[in-house]
């Protein structure tokens, strides 16, 4: 097809009357997403992860009596066996169930701390976008003088000051990691508060509470579930350190983060303690990072294919 052709639109059905019926944004979004297989392939992989961390410590509990805190310092590191696929660590704790422990708890923390960086990100950027004029660029100051400041020390300091329990660690990433939304959604606002259907609700008196929360935040759903996305491996990623730091997830709880560092300290002796947990990190990682590109792509109207 040349450059100069306009691009083909989407397919449109037929209704059972005769009619041509149209799709909608998210209808035109699932298509799209069904159609890129490294997107599809991430989602398979995220699930079957997310369901192993989640019933696996259960389930090897149950049919092995493996306790990923139970200690057996008698029996010591042992490398890989059928008897403990990963191996055990230096305390001989089966690998297998503390990183399938340790994902549950950075997955949780990756997906919680997102969340409240969605819902910071989405108010504030909405809210700063609707006043406009003095109050929108007191607001955007704020996040300029906060994108200044080194992230990770932000974090480090909030988990200082408020603790280093695993409630207050999706508070203390969440409360910095909201700045990228509150952009992307203060651009949507931008284009979207003088469009007919606001301006529709402002003749009709609707405060401009409901207009924010019920007409101008649900249409910037799509870039705040792109970023979303996005996120959650950043915050996987930004806990992990902090557990490396040692000022993540304490012990003798598992985080892949809090793995990855005591395998770091006995790679050279004992390499399985490293490998595993940072083989799951990366495959986890690689895998959300496909998918919020699939669903960037998918709930991008310009992309029809």
């Amino acid at each position: 097809m040349n450059a100069s052709q306009p691009e083909p639109a989407a397919p449109m059905r037929s209704s059972p009357d005769g009619l041509v019926a149209g799709s909608s944004l998210w209808q035109d979004a699932w298509r799209r997403l069904r159609k890129n297989k490294m997107a599809v392939a991430s989602g398979v992989v995220i699930a079957v992860l997310g369901l192993a961390c989640l019933l696996g410590p259960t389930l090897l509990a149950v049919a092995g009596g493996y306790d990923p805190d139970a200690q057996d310092l008698a029996y010591g590191p042992q490398p890989p066996s059928w008897q403990h696929p990963f191996g055990t660590d230096f305390y001989g704790r089966d690998l297998l169930v503390r990183v399938l422990a340790g994902g549950q708890v950075s997955l949780a923390v990756g997906i919680l701390a997102a969340l409240i960086a969605a819902l910071i990100g989405t108010i504030y950027g909405a809210v700063s976008s609707y006043a406009g004029g003095l109050v929108d660029s007191l607001l955007m100051r704020v996040v300029d003088i906060l994108y200044a400041l080194p992230y990770m020390f932000l974090v480090i300091i909030l988990v200082t000051i408020l603790g280093q329990s695993l409630v207050l660690l999706f508070v203390a990433l969440g409360a910095v990691g909201w700045l990228l939304t509150a952009r992307v959604v203060r651009g949507q606002v931008m284009s979207l508060k003088e469009q007919d259907f606001v301006l529709a609700a402002r003749s009709l008196g609707t405060s401009g509470r409901d207009i924010v929360f019920r007409h101008l935040i649900p249409n910037t759903l799509g870039p705040v579930i792109v970023t979303f996305t996005l996120t959650v491996p950043s915050m996987i990623l930004q806990e992990a350190f902090l557990s490396f730091l040692g000022l993540g997830v304490q012990p003798p709880h598992p985080s892949l983060g809090s793995l990855i560092n005591d395998g770091a300290n006995q790679m050279l002796v004992f390499w399985w303690t490293l490998v595993f947990p940072g083989g799951v990190m990366a495959v986890l990682l690689f895998a959300l990072n496909f998918l919020g590109d699939g669903v960037r792509d998918a709930l991008d109207p310009r992309m029809r294919t």
